[in-house]
């Protein structure tokens, strides 16, 4: 738990926090600020302390409860009354809503509906401060086997991308294939190296028997289709 000062009480920041509590109980995060969800979940981290202060903090320095949770772990351990503890549990957060979206129901199912397939990209990709490449790998029917990031910031992607790609592709012995990248700086307009990794991925895939079904760029909260643009 995170370190905290012995002489730090406050008489009532319990009572509140079980009010919280409570309130979850009852009626979900209806009706609770974003600064009171921070504080339901930072009490699990820093169970002794009032943590509504650190709650505040967290949100004057992100600005809204989902870029805390976008943020890397190093950026929240700056924010004063933060530890590791606090800043591991506020990033599983993400990585659970990550599992949850790709649960074991949605591998029995066929990803083919738009918005599913951005939900997905999304979740993984969404308010991250480097560029992530994202892979989707499908069998026949277009069910999900896999999704695996296979590459973390800028690099040579007609060299790294294609070869990385379908060495998993065959790996997960997939028929088509999804990728998706993100843009950190909030662009959705598809560089030029963009649109030559998605042709050279797409001749390469074919000629494994692989498809390539799209190319999804996500900046912020927004999605673009380099199918839906005429580039595949």
């Amino acid at each position: 738990m995170d370190m905290v000062n012995k002489k730090d009480k406050n008489p009532d920041h319990q009572g509140h926090r079980e009010r919280l509590k409570k309130r979850f109980a009852d009626q979900g995060l209806d009706g609770l600020h974003d600064y009171e969800v921070l504080e339901l979940l930072l009490s699990y981290a820093i169970p002794r302390r009032d943590v509504k202060p650190v709650a505040k903090e967290l949100l004057r320095n992100f600005e809204t409860l989902k870029k805390v949770i976008d943020a890397p772990l190093e950026r929240l351990r700056e924010v004063s009354g933060v530890g590791l503890h606090s800043a591991l549990l506020l990033k599983l957060c993400r990585e659970i809503l990550v599992l949850y979206l790709e649960a074991p129901e949605l591998k029995r199912q066929s990803v083919t509906s738009p918005e599913q397939i951005a939900s997905l990209c999304r979740a993984r990709l969404e308010g991250l401060p480097e560029e992530q490449f994202l892979v989707l790998f499908l069998d026949n029917r277009h069910r999900l086997i896999k999704s695996e990031v296979i590459h973390r910031g800028t690099v040579d992607m007609s060299v790294v991308y294609p070869r990385e790609v379908l060495s998993r592709a065959l790996k997960y012995r997939a028929a088509a294939i999804l990728v998706a990248h993100n843009h950190p700086g909030g662009s959705l307009t598809p560089s030029l190296d963009d649109l030559r990794i998605t042709q050279e991925l797409k001749n390469a895939a074919l000629t494994l028997g692989v498809r390539l079904l799209d190319h999804l760029i996500i900046a912020e909260s927004q999605v673009v289709s380099l199918k839906e643009l005429g580039e595949l």
